[in-house]
């Protein structure tokens, strides 16, 4: 081969490996996922309580080829639901707006509220390492703390955050005792049927004055733990991620997947949600 015919056959190579760098495919673009997550907070020998959630969510990752990461910014909506089940209980039922809710005997409490869904932002980073794999690691965007007032305007103009407690129903009676608190107070049964809480609420009784119902504000709880899933692209295919932790009292499992064709704008991230986001670089040891 004459020198000039092998010159032009190595700018082509070189021409065709820069094409194929710029062509390579990346995590970047539109996603979907779902998920379930489950907890159980109380468990002794006549009282368990469970709460669930169930998670569809959507995110895009803005992605940054030469830190080898992505940033995440999308939203979830989950459907709750909670119930307190407690031994040797009898039936009842109560008076709840736009009906009533039936407990079996052995349910002492239960989530009553009508509107047991909540839309939230969600941020998250993505981190491919050199074997083709990676690690996602999602987050519930925090609440805007606000000051009470604005809250309270909030709610009267029908808008409520996504951290809006829910409503969950007590029924105490004899032999239903213990205590349940969190961030939206407490509440106290006695084996006597007392009920005291140190949250607001309607307190009434119901069959008799042996069982006493408490309506009290339970927060939303956060489908997505401090852990990251793992990340792997499919042959031929389209990037995937998955995560599933399961313990005594807990079990949180999702996957997400690259998806084509439908796209969604990306919520804005305020400050406080990049600071999350730079908090989540930092644990992951990523921004290096």
């Amino acid at each position: 081969m004459n020198p000039r015919a092998a010159t032009l056959a190595l700018a082509l190579l070189v021409l065709a490996a820069c094409g194929a760098e710029r062509g390579a495919p990346t995590p970047a673009g539109y996603w979907e996922g779902s998920g379930r997550a489950s907890e159980t907070p109380m468990k002794d020998h006549v009282r368990t309580l469970t709460r669930t959630a169930d998670t569809e969510f959507w995110f895009t990752v803005a992605w940054d080829a030469e830190r080898g990461i992505g940033t995440v910014s999308g939203e979830a909506e989950a459907k709750y639901d909670a119930e307190l089940k407690v031994d040797n209980l009898p039936k009842v039922t109560v008076p709840t707006p736009g009906g009533s809710v039936k407990f079996e005997p052995s349910v002492g409490g239960k989530l009553t509220d009508v509107d047991n869904r909540r839309r939230f932002p969600i941020v998250g980073v993505l981190r491919l390492d050199g074997g083709g794999g990676g690690t996602l690691l999602l987050q519930k965007v925090n609440a805007p703390a606000g000051t009470r007032r604005e809250q309270e305007d909030r709610e009267a103009g029908g808008s409520r955050t996504f951290d809006a407690p829910m409503e969950f129903t007590l029924r105490a009676d004899p032999g239903v005792s213990g205590t349940l608190g969190g961030a939206a107070g407490s509440v106290t049964m006695s084996s006597s049927g007392r009920v005291t809480a140190g949250a607001m609420g309607a307190e009434a009784s119901a069959g008799g004055g042996n069982v006493i119902v408490q309506k009290i504000p339970m927060v939303p709880f956060s489908p997505f733990t401090s852990a990251p899933g793992k990340v792997e692209k499919r042959p031929g295919g389209p990037y995937v991620a998955a995560f599933e932790d399961r313990g005594e009292k807990h079990a949180f499992k999702w996957s997400a997947k690259q998806a084509g064709g439908e796209q969604r704008q990306a919520p804005r991230l305020t400050p406080e949600a990049e600071r999350q986001v730079e908090e989540m670089i930092r644990r992951l040891g990523a921004g290096r």
